[in-house]
């Protein structure tokens, strides 16, 4: 205990510059947690084991392009694919056009069963499915959804279009819980609702979602579709469903090498302003640390008490940087978790906080103990002259 008290009243010695090390530590340890955290929660989002045997077909030329729902025969008649689904972004928004989360017009018919494992389809009973599929005005949304907007079964749900021409009043049927809370930020209707009411999306859709029998026959189907539909009309555009968010994801840019290239960037200067610091403070000891020489403390004690300082500093930041990101990854989670669906999974993940303080506890013994024992091996006579 005594030896605590001693390397605490040694960090004190000059208040203003642990106080700046260490929130120069909590900002550099924050900013790696948070930039290795969102390359985690990106690289999940683009490597879904569950969809490993789903694949989205759509236009060729891209999002905004329809395809005939006639498609959906040829697909199904595909001894490999257990399901199809077609599924049309709304985009519509409740009460106010920032209150923004993902809707789809879907077949309600197949959504079940393309979407079991989002849905938590072994939660679902036979009843609370019949029920939607009797409302041709019905609704599923997920729990997240229908708790931040305080939604009940037999609620209705006015969306307002900002793509398509209509207002659909929804009454939710169904609210369900998903293994993760991006899945649940989502609202599903009949895709009739959006044929009645748009009369030129009749027999059109944006994307059918089909899922194989087995992920190993998903390669050949991607090849055999786009080729039955080469030079037609609507040429079509398929590929798995990582594939399909990845580029959502590529939208960002390059976004792994930015952030790796900022997370070196900012590990080196962790390293440099800590080496500076703890090479200063040392440099100031010279005469305290021979006087402690000089009373019969060996090097090896005087150099154990100066690394424990540098690891007690870095810790401290660290550890403070670590919990500063996590309360920032709530914030992330509510604020866009909504508008970019990916972010609602957003959090510090144990192994990449456990890198972070492994990593800043690594530095402080690298930028302490160079100076320290040079310091150490120094002849007491040396550093008793530095007295006065």
């Amino acid at each position: 205990m005594r030896w605590l008290a001693l390397i605490w009243k040694s960090l004190m010695r000059s208040k203003r510059r642990t106080l700046l090390i260490v929130g120069s530590l909590v900002l550099s340890v924050f900013t790696v947690a948070v930039l290795q955290s969102l390359l985690t929660t990106l690289d999940a989002a683009t490597n879904n084991p569950r969809s490993s045997n789903r694949f989205v077909v759509r236009h060729k030329s891209g999002l905004t392009q329809m395809l005939p729902r006639s498609y959906e025969n040829y697909l199904r008649q595909q001894s490999e694919v257990e399901t199809v689904c077609a599924l049309q972004w709304f985009g519509g928004y409740y009460q106010d056009p920032r209150n923004f989360f993902a809707n789809f017009a879907s077949d309600e018919t197949t959504l079940f069963q393309i979407f079991r494992e989002e849905f938590g389809a072994s939660n679902i009973t036979e009843a609370q499915i019949k029920d939607y599929l009797r409302d041709g005005t019905g609704c599923i949304v997920g729990e997240s959804l229908a708790k931040k907007n305080g939604w009940k079964v037999g609620d209705v749900v006015p969306l307002t279009g900002t793509i398509f021409p209509i207002n659909p009043r929804l009454t939710i049927r169904l609210i369900f819980k998903s293994p993760k809370l991006s899945d649940e930020n989502a609202l599903h209707f009949h895709y009739k609702v959006l044929e009645e009411g748009v009369p030129r999306m009749k027999g059109l859709c944006g994307s059918f979602w089909v899922r194989a029998r087995r992920p190993e026959d998903i390669p050949r189907l991607l090849e055999r579709v786009d080729r039955h539909y080469a030079n037609s009309a609507y040429e079509t555009l398929t590929e798995t469903e990582n594939a399909f968010n990845l580029g959502f994801v590529k939208m960002l840019g390059n976004i792994g090498a930015i952030i790796q290239g900022i997370t070196i960037a900012v590990v080196i200067a962790i390293l440099i302003v800590t080496g500076n610091t703890m090479a200063t403070a040392i440099r100031e000891r010279t005469t305290e640390i021979a006087v402690f020489r000089a009373m019969g403390f060996s090097a090896g004690r005087v150099l154990s008490l100066l690394l424990a300082e540098g690891v007690l500093l870095v810790g401290v930041g660290g550890f403070l940087g670590v919990a500063l990101a996590n309360f920032a990854a709530g914030g992330v989670r509510g604020s866009l978790g909504m508008a970019m669906p990916f972010f609602a999974d957003f959090s510090i993940q144990p192994e990449t906080a456990l890198a972070c303080l492994a990593g800043a506890l690594a530095i402080g013994i690298l930028a302490t103990f160079i100076p320290a024992y040079a310091a150490t091996r120094r002849p007491i006579t040396e550093g008793l002259k530095a007295v006065g």
